[in-house]
């Protein structure tokens, strides 16, 4: 991984990445966010209200991880910046981000100032869970990797909406057990009828393999087993179920080319 000056960087406005930089020379080298604000007329102060989110997205058997920023005193300016772990550097990358306590986000602005804002940092148990999971996928190439992405942005651009559907959760268990999911894990009861149609899906956590009800006349018609979506467990006891042909179908809503609708907090690892 190529080691960047801080201090040479220029960015476009709304233009965001990661990259390895040094600190000290007592210190280890760590992975850092580089961003730069559309608006320069904020004055750059404290952590400039920073949020942080991050995901993990199954997008045409590739699995693309995002860690998002939002700046409140800049407008709530939203920031994208995206991990592919399949490359010649990915799995250090992932390692250093569970390893380091600090992060740090380095603004820039059109006049070349620089600010640096320094946190604990947030994504440790979110990269060191991904990363378990990442290593077991089959690797996938650069422009397989770029063509999800675009095709995956396509669909939840602007990133106000991808904001809203990415939801970071500081209280992962710890990684061998969410790499381990299993129905006997699960913390609540799954009812007889539903356990043989359990599973554990990485970027999902704990579902029930349903047939969404719109789709429930094509799979009358055809096989079913070519119309069932994982959906985390809790959406799926609290919607209720009716069965077609020896499968459960639930009223969950369902978007062509996006996948199944679920509030964010049924999402259990």
């Amino acid at each position: 991984m190529e080691i960047v000056n801080p201090e040479n960087i220029r960015l476009v406005p709304g233009e965001s990445f990661h990259a390895l930089f040094s600190v000290q020379v007592e210190e280890p080298n760590r992975v850092g966010l580089f961003i730069r604000p559309v608006s320069n007329e904020v004055q750059l102060s404290g952590d400039s209200g920073m949020i942080v989110r991050a995901g993990l997205i199954k997008f045409d058997d590739v699995l693309l991880v995002l860690t998002m920023v939002k700046l409140e005193s800049f407008n709530d300016e939203i920031f994208d910046i995206w991990w592919n772990y399949h490359t010649d550097t990915g799995p250090d990358e992932f390692r250093r981000m569970a390893e380091q306590d600090k992060l740090s986000v380095h603004y820039y602005t059109d006049k070349r100032n620089k600010f640096v804002v320094e946190i604990d940092n947030p994504f440790r148990k979110f990269f060191n869970y991904a990363s378990i999971i990442l290593e077991q996928t089959k690797p996938w190439t650069e422009i397989e990797f770029d063509r999800a992405l675009r095709g995956f942005c396509a669909q939840s651009y602007p990133r106000d909406n991808l904001w809203d559907t990415i939801q970071f959760k500081a209280n992962f268990q710890e990684p061998l057990e969410i790499a381990l999911g299993s129905i006997e894990s699960y913390p609540g009861i799954i009812p007889d009828e539903l356990r043989s149609h359990y599973s554990y899906v990485p970027d999902r956590g704990h579902c029930i393999r349903i047939i969404p009800s719109m789709l429930e006349p094509a799979a009358n018609q055809g096989n079913p087993d070519e119309y069932l979506h994982a959906a985390p467990v809790k959406t799926v006891l609290r919607c209720g179920i009716r069965w077609v042909r020896g499968h459960p179908v639930a009223p969950i809503p369902f978007i062509p080319g996006h996948g199944l609708a679920v509030p964010p907090d049924d999402v259990e690892f």
